[in-house]
């Protein structure tokens, strides 16, 4: 069986499907030379016996991230000899560092006490957890091989980062920071990355890809329905709230007018409604110029990102959050895909990439920033002078409680009762160097929560066109196409804050779910499942009677195409195709919506309303953009349509 990393919902949806892979991994002992016998011989001390192991191979499970983790373990009489990942969900890219090093480490220093890898903690424990298992079933002792010293790797993926020069620095390495640095290097810009995990991706790699854009190639096959005309004339029927604002509406006024005079039935997008949504759904206080820069620069970036790599499919479809057809997907519905061909076409074109390597501080020269004071991989600070100029790119602050409660006015309680499905990384720290060289910060007391955390494990689609969603009692509770902070509320107040997404097998068939995919969640217990709605309530643990009433209420809306009692206008299928599937789900903290103001060009602003030389920012680091609330699918976007925008400007600062 494959991996199943590809179908999961679980941290990512979101952010979140990832891709998986079919292999499995093998670690074997290495020859033992001289200078790692000492780990092997404190084993044998601590095993309180002679012979260590009862000889063979045995396996075990342990619950990663995303659902459990096999593996099998060979032992000798002596030693620990082979470790060999099996099935598992785990998400590619995130995982992979895991599965790379910690049999390895485990073999090679005969010991359990080796460190989780940063950025993919659940699946290290899942490893850990599982080979000391397999310690016990061959009667040794997994408490003394925890406390067996493990020796320091000298070996490391990427050169050590010494001191340097060069003409941009980017400090994180995710969608927005891989965007500017391949973005300036094709500018002709000498590129330093600077990641301070383990490996690369950030959110981006985490999500599940969802990139806005109006397409008017794919979307020309998408059908203009009543309820979605009347999303449109709510919008435009809205006060004018700046000049700004009037300007846009007025265009798109004109825009939708032209639209209706045509008679053309099918999806009506363009950049400037798509800007006006994004402002509407923000509450008016993201910046209107920042919006218009993102929805004018979506289709060139995509386009983009195809040149240099990134597939995309030709469905066009509305993620939960979203608000309009104009999502994208890559074949994966994954964010890896996306990192995976940045990190590729940055490397060939000569950007220089250091993971565990955290930038502390920027260097200021003359009023410009110029460098950052960077602690390397061996833990030694290193400063890396950048002549053009540095872009910031290193994330929100979803995994920082603290920051979280001192800048929240929005959540009663946005603390360590809720948890984040963002990278561990999104601690702030671009925020806090950023406002130590004087940058303003803008729009910090927006915090987005997720409502589709999973909690069961699984998932089958993150789109809301052809799902429905409902809590305990088995009736829906909301609009499935509303705002995700309308979504997040409205979970919260639902019996033990938890919801069920109910969709079929045509829906699964559509979203590229295989039988074996399926299968394996369903056994895994990651999605609940039944060939009736009546089977699948019980499975749920919900009321038969209220779910079928709900979900025949549901197939009556989406014929009827209109507008329903909760205000959903996105339909598309009718759930009535056996069998039928639900994940659970929980709200978790998403994107921090707040960060470092900045201007159409990517250049940080100051405290006084001036740019900052030589400071770009570009991701979720900056603010300004989403206003109280981000449309789900604007993210990537933003993150990537930003950061090739600043790391080109950075380029031709000169």
């Amino acid at each position: 069986m494959k991996k199943m990393a590809a179908i999961l919902l679980s941290a990512t949806l979101l952010l979140s499907a990832c891709s998986g892979n079919g292999e499995t991994a093998t670690t074997a002992a290495p020859e033992t030379t001289a200078a790692e016998t000492t780990a092997a011989e404190t084993t044998a001390k601590a095993a309180e016996k002679d012979g260590a192991y009862t000889p063979g191979t045995y396996t075990a499970s342990a619950q990663g991230n995303n659902g459990p983790v096999e593996l099998s373990v060979t032992f000798s009489e002596e030693a620990i000899t082979e470790i060999t990942i099996g099935e598992h969900a785990e998400t590619t890219g995130i995982s992979d560092a895991a599965f790379d090093k910690i049999p390895g480490a485990i073999v090679k220093n005969q010991s359990l006490g080796v460190d989780a890898v940063s950025g993919a903690t659940y699946t290290s424990n899942a490893i850990l957890e599982a080979v000391a298992d397999c310690v016990t079933q061959a009667g040794g002792d997994a408490e003394a091989l925890r406390a067996v010293p493990v020796e320091e790797d000298g070996e490391t993926a990427n050169a050590v980062l010494e001191d340097a020069e060069v003409d941009v620095l980017v400090i994180g390495g995710g969608g927005a920071g891989l965007s500017a640095a391949l973005s300036a290097s094709q500018e002709g810009a000498s590129v330093i990355l600077v990641e301070k995990l383990s490996a690369l991706g950030g959110n981006t790699f985490r999500c599940g890809g969802a990139f806005n854009t109006a397409d008017p190639e794919r979307q020309k096959d998408i059908p203009m329905t009543d309820a979605l005309s009347s999303a449109v004339e709510k919008v435009l029927a809205h006060e004018n709230v700046s000049e700004e604002h009037a300007k846009l509406k007025a265009e798109v006024q004109k825009q939708w007018g032209e639209y209706k005079a045509s008679g053309n039935t099918m999806l009506f997008d363009t950049p400037e409604w798509h800007a006006l949504q994004s402002i509407d759904a923000g509450d008016y206080e993201g910046n209107v110029e920042l919006v218009r820069t993102l929805t004018s620069n979506t289709l060139d970036t995509l386009n983009w990102l195809t040149d240099n790599g990134v597939e995309w499919t030709d469905q066009v479809s509305t993620v939960v959050g979203a608000l309009w057809n104009r999502s994208h997907q890559t074949p994966n519905n994954s964010g890896a895909d996306i990192i995976a061909a940045l990190e590729k076409n940055a490397t060939e074109s000569g950007v220089k990439i250091y993971l565990d390597s955290k930038a502390e501080e920027l260097v200021v020269e003359d009023g410009k920033v110029c460098g950052a004071v960077v602690t390397n991989a061996d833990g030694k600070k290193v400063t890396v002078k950048a002549a053009r100029g540095v872009v910031m790119a290193t994330g929100g602050f979803s995994a920082n409680v603290e920051m979280r409660v001192k800048y929240n006015k929005q959540w009663e309680d946005i603390g360590e009762s809720l948890t984040t499905n963002n990278t561990p990384g999104a601690t702030g720290d671009g925020i806090v160097m950023g406002e130590a060289v004087g940058a303003n910060l803008v729009g910090m007391g927006w915090i987005q929560l997720m409502p589709l955390n999973s909690v069961s494990g699984g998932g089958i689609s993150g789109y809301v066109n052809s799902s429905l969603y409902c809590n305990k009692e088995g009736k829906r509770f909301v609009a499935e196409d509303q705002r995700r902070d309308v979504l997040a509320a409205a979970v919260l107040a639902q019996t033990d804050k938890l919801f069920y997404i109910v969709c079929d097998q045509k829906e699964a068939e559509l979203r590229g779910m295989t039988p074996e995919v399926l299968g394996y969640m369903v056994q895994n217990g990651l999605v609940y499942s039944g060939e009736t709605i009546a089977e699948l309530a019980e499975n749920m643990g919900v009321p038969a009677d209220a779910l079928e009433q709900t979900v025949a209420e549901f197939n009556e809306a989406v014929k009827a195409g209109k507008p329903d009692e909760f205000g959903r206008t996105t339909w598309e299928n009718t759930i009535e195709v056996g069998p039928f599937y639900a994940p659970s789900f929980s709200p978790a903290v998403h994107h921090t919506m707040g960060g470092l103001e900045i201007n159409g060009n990517g250049e940080v602003i100051d405290t006084h309303g001036q740019v900052i030389a030589g400071f770009y920012a570009a991701g979720e680091v900056t603010g300004g953009i989403h206003g109280t609330n981000r449309v789900g699918g604007n993210a990537v976007p933003d993150a990537l349509c930003f950061g090739k925008i600043a790391g080109a400007n950075a380029a031709a600062n000169k």
